[in-house]
């Protein structure tokens, strides 16, 4: 019997993995532990940095034009990029690695962010002699586990996928330590796995998307089989 999966993405993206994974849990909860606000978006002349889809959400939000050139990270905001408008020049695995992959002769550049970020990508290209700064385009509003969540959790173990730091730390404040026993962690990747409450059963062998859907995929079949 297939465990239950517990999906705390913003809305949107939960969704989207609800929808895959409807055949493969015993049961799919939603309980998003952040809620995504769009800000406005500045006026770029140059070109722009993404590692969000929401990022590009907001410029769409926003009228932002089409046509200017992108370093993006992850294929799905590529994707979204694309999808956009954008001039999609390269795409990274992490911001790390496209601090590094940004030619030097690239034009002005903004990182389009939000409000809570891991590292500073802007700073690490303005090192390396790039003009780059950044602006918050939507911010991660923190939210809590919802009763449906916690009876969820309570009723035994459950799979529950983390995909960022910050949505495992929330994850870990909201989960009343009794029940921690009973969850079965699912990481994007090792900084994710550091801020998670419990030690994972799976992480990710990169951090996207697909890789993700991997390891749930491996988590409920090991776990739930």
């Amino acid at each position: 019997m297939p465990l239950p999966l517990l999906l705390t993405r913003p809305r949107a993206a939960s969704d989207r993995v609800a929808a895959r994974f409807k055949g493969d849990a015993a049961r799919v909860v939603v309980s998003p532990l952040l809620r995504i606000e769009l800000r406005g978006v500045p006026e770029v002349t140059g070109g722009v940095l993404l590692t969000s889809r929401h990022a590009v959400a907001a410029w769409q939000a926003a009228d932002g034009p089409a046509g200017l050139p992108a370093w993006v990270v992850g294929p799905a905001t590529a994707e979204a990029a694309r999808a956009a408008g954008f001039d999609v020049r390269d795409v990274a695995p992490t911001a790390v690695a496209l601090a590094e992959m940004v030619p030097l002769d690239a034009p002005p550049l903004v990182h389009l962010r939000g409000e809570v970020q891991r590292g500073d990508l802007a700073a690490a290209l303005r090192e390396r002699g790039i003009t780059a700064n950044d602006c918050v385009v939507y911010d991660q509003v923190a939210h809590h586990l919802t009763d449906e969540a916690l009876a969820l959790l309570r009723s035994g173990s459950v799979v529950v996928p983390l995909y960022s730091p910050r949505s495992a730390t929330i994850f870990g404040d909201e989960c009343p330590q009794a029940i921690l026993g009973n969850v079965r962690a699912v990481c994007l990747s090792d900084a994710v796995a550091e801020a998670c409450p419990v030690t994972p059963v799976l992480i990710a062998n990169r951090p996207d998307g697909a890789a993700m859907d991997q390891v749930i995929r491996s988590a409920l079949a090991a776990i739930g089989g």
